[in-house]
């Protein structure tokens, strides 16, 4: 028990539990994806994956079998999830030391490149976030593990490692997990000697790894959706569709290059090492060279990718984690927090004055006034103390552990402030529950455009929420009078008061009587603008 609590990792758990116990979900991944697994549950159906009734092949069904079973151990409630992923994110920290120490046995080492990866205040604010980057960090650890198995001629156990953490990661996300970890092994002669010494073993048993991941993942793929349906919602859809020309999320080649740095904080603020420190590391060790193979190769591919988001490249840290770690190792490196501190105090001022700054400098919606007008001040107080301390104690800033905390208790507060503040506008309960009680009486209820399964979890909503295209509005509204249309999207400009708005984020939840549609002042939907599956906020 004494050993536990001088570990910092009980501390970083600790300090990212509150996160875990209180943010509601956020829309629009997390509530869709607990309305997935709450159609999984209802249905009863835990093969082919549901949204709103129609097929979900966006993802594999491993997340959602989690969810459920933290259901089952828990209640169906949001924090059970939340605290199922924090465990996943510190089991990820315990298995990446693990990994390092087997890489390099330096214990000094693997310690420090634990800290550094618990430390980035992107990991810390995604480390209970219902998504699947953190649980897929996990899966690509336990692979890279198969692959130090076979630096170590442990080949069978190699193999099984491989084929089990390619394979959940398959359930997980689908073949991006194979670039998390493919240029590892096929690049493996140049940081593995028993690699170097029997590359045709090598690279045979890595194939054989490879189909035992495959398999595990087709198993469910096929009995899903048949070969070919699998092929064309994971493989094309997914995969091939996010590289070549994005349906989501499109950016320009340069776009991590210009992310990395910030998800990265408070290291890009906080370690000092001369260029000559980072020269030699680069090819110095081992480990380094694991690193560099883990990440470099890989972001580089995800740079060609069309659609990027900040998440994807959370598997990749731990591999860029071992490189800064090693180069801290120099005696000629330094750890500087003072100027993180000096960020943590501007923006702790910053939120305590948002309410003030809010209401005079203008441009605000009446529900961005009142979200931002409802802060607590002490979220701003406490982070403004907290960069005060790094800024005025003569070590504190200078200790990586200390920082690493505190990047995790900056991140904590910034998603307290973020539940405290938005939470509320993000509850769309009474909502759902009108929406379950039309449907249990059997009155018509639709919803114009995508609603992304927003009402299906908090609602528990056990029949498809019908939706329509706003060009058939009118004909919808016709046909059931005596029906209501709701909305989460205000770009539409529908001219009727709606019988019902509800505030959501910073936007609007509409809801109208389809006899009132009817009769008043009807939209011209040849001047309507575009309208995409993102909610108007």
């Amino acid at each position: 028990m004494t050993k536990l609590f001088a570990d910092w990792r009980f501390y970083w758990f600790l300090i990212l539990l509150p996160v875990a116990l209180l943010l509601p979900a956020l829309p629009i991944d997390e509530t869709r994806y607990l309305t997935v697994a709450w159609e999984m549950r209802a249905s009863g159906d835990w093969l082919h994956l549901q949204l709103n009734g129609a097929p979900y092949a966006d993802k594999g069904p491993l997340l959602f079998w989690l969810v459920n079973l933290a259901w089952f151990l828990g209640g169906m409630h949001v924090w059970i999830v939340r605290l199922g992923v924090l465990a996943a994110s510190l089991a990820s920290l315990i298995v990446f030391e693990r990994l390092v120490l087997r890489i390099s046995a330096d214990a000094a080492l693997a310690r420090r490149a634990a800290i550094l990866l618990s430390g980035v205040m992107f990991f810390a604010v995604f480390a209970s976030a219902i998504m699947f980057d953190v649980v897929l960090m996990l899966f690509v650890l336990m692979a890279l593990h198969g692959l130090v198995d076979f630096d170590e001629r442990r080949w069978r156990r190699g193999i099984g490692m491989l084929s089990l953490g390619l394979g959940l990661g398959l359930l997980t996300k689908g073949p991006v997990v194979l670039l998390d970890v493919v240029f590892v092994a096929l690049l493996a002669p140049w940081w593995s000697a028993t690699a170097r010494m029997q590359k045709a073993r090598w690279y045979t048993v890595f194939l054989v790894g490879i189909f035992g991941g495959l398999l595990v993942a087709l198993i469910w793929a096929v009995a899903s959706f048949g070969v070919l349906g699998f092929w064309k919602a994971i493989v094309l859809k997914q995969t091939a569709g996010r590289i070549a020309n994005s349906f989501a999320h499109a950016r320009p080649f340069w776009w991590y290059f210009m992310v990395l740095p910030v998800m990265v904080v408070p290291w890009t603020l906080s370690l000092r090492a001369p260029w000559r420190v980072w020269r030699a590391s680069f090819t110095a060790d081992k480990a380094v060279r694991f690193g560099l193979v883990g990440f470099a190769p890989a972001f580089v591919v995800f740079c060609f990718f069309s659609g990027k988001q900040p998440h994807y490249l959370l598997p990749l840290l731990p591999s860029l984690a071992i490189c800064v770690a090693y180069a801290l190792g120099d005696d000629a490196a330094r750890v500087r927090g003072r100027a993180f501190g000096a960020l943590l105090l501007v923006v702790g001022a910053l939120l305590l004055a948002a309410p003030w700054l809010t209401a005079r400098v203008g441009g605000f919606s009446p529900t961005e006034q009142q979200v931002i007008a409802g802060i607590w001040p002490v979220w701003g107080a406490l982070i403004a103390l907290m960069g005060t301390f790094l800024l005025a104690h003569p070590r504190a800033h200078a200790q990586l552990p200390v920082l690493a905390l505190a990047s995790a208790t900056a991140a904590s507060l910034g998603m307290l402030t973020l539940a405290q503040a938005v939470g509320p506008t993000v509850d769309v309960s009474a909502v759902a529950l009108r929406i379950r009680a039309a449907q249990e009486a059997g009155k018509p209820i639709v919803h114009i455009g995508n609603h992304h399964g927003l009402f299906g979890f908090p609602g528990r909503l056990t029949q498809p929420f019908e939706k329509v295209e706003l060009a058939d509005l009118y004909t919808w509204c016709a046909a059931h009078p005596e029906g209501e249309v709701i909305t989460i999207y205000s770009k539409y400009g529908v001219p009727v008061k709606p019988e019902l708005e509800v505030p959501w984020r910073t936007g609007r939840i509409l809801i109208w009587r389809a006899a009132d549609l009817c009769r008043g002042p009807h939209l011209d939907l040849h001047a309507k603008p575009d309208a995409d599956d993102t909610p108007d906020t």
